[in-house]
């Protein structure tokens, strides 16, 4: 635009600009266009504009809106993360995301290392897993308050909520560990509801219950993160 402006054609444009340009039209063609990926560099503009009888002035905010783009390597960690959440429900999915972008626009990191990415990439998944399971814990838990006769708004209902994350928080922190500890920490919470004066007779029932959900999720390899 600048080029037809000072009415000059690509072949005198080329002429100004010596030797690099002595491909002529084919060169400058190349220029303004951007197809010329290791070049001209930023001198070469500048012989460019002087050529059009432009000053810097005139594509200042072009290279403004260049600059202000995300660097490259949050934008590959942007990517990396979508694609990692891709599967997900859309209602995780978005969750996940918008968990991933306050994240780096709280940590403030202009260009993000490949282990920060990786590590944002983990934390965005994670989300997204957490997500999906409190979606399912709370299926489960309205299953078995139905079950027991129980309104939503029941005391007896919001605690055995409680108990049933604790059952799959303590299943989940010992996921790996031995069976024998894992079986010691869940008769650890059999006491749970007697010291909280709570009349224990349905909780063995909602920890039945989240044990099975829990052995649904890690055959189906959904407590991967």
């Amino acid at each position: 635009m600048l080029r037809e402006r000072a009415g000059l054609s690509q072949e005198a444009v080329a002429a100004v600009l010596g030797p690099e340009g002595s491909g002529g039209r084919s060169y400058i063609s190349q220029v303004e266009r951007g197809y010329l990926k290791s070049g001209p560099g930023f001198v070469r503009l500048l012989d460019y504009l002087r050529a059009c009888g432009c000053g810097i002035g005139s594509v200042l905010d072009i290279l403004n809106r260049h600059t202000s783009k995300p660097p490259v390597a949050k934008e590959q960690a942007s990517r990396a993360v979508l694609e990692a959440i891709a599967d997900m429900p859309e209602q995780l999915h978005r969750r996940a995301h918008y968990y991933h972008v306050g994240l780096t626009h709280k940590t403030g990191e202009p260009a993000p290392s490949a282990a920060v990415a990786a590590k944002q990439i983990k934390q965005a998944v994670a989300r997204g897993r957490a997500e999906m399971w409190e979606l399912r814990l709370r299926r489960l838990f309205n299953d078995v308050r139905c079950e027991l006769h129980l309104a939503g708004s029941d005391t007896r209902a919001i605690h055995l909520g409680t108990y049933g994350r604790l059952v799959f928080a303590t299943l989940r922190r010992l996921r790996r560990a031995r069976p024998v500890w894992r079986e010691k920490a869940l008769a650890k919470l059999d006491d749970w509801p007697v010291r909280m004066g709570l009349d224990p007779a349905p909780y063995p029932r909602m920890k039945a219950a989240v044990m099975e959900l829990f052995e649904k999720l890690e055959r189906a390899g959904e407590l991967d993160l």
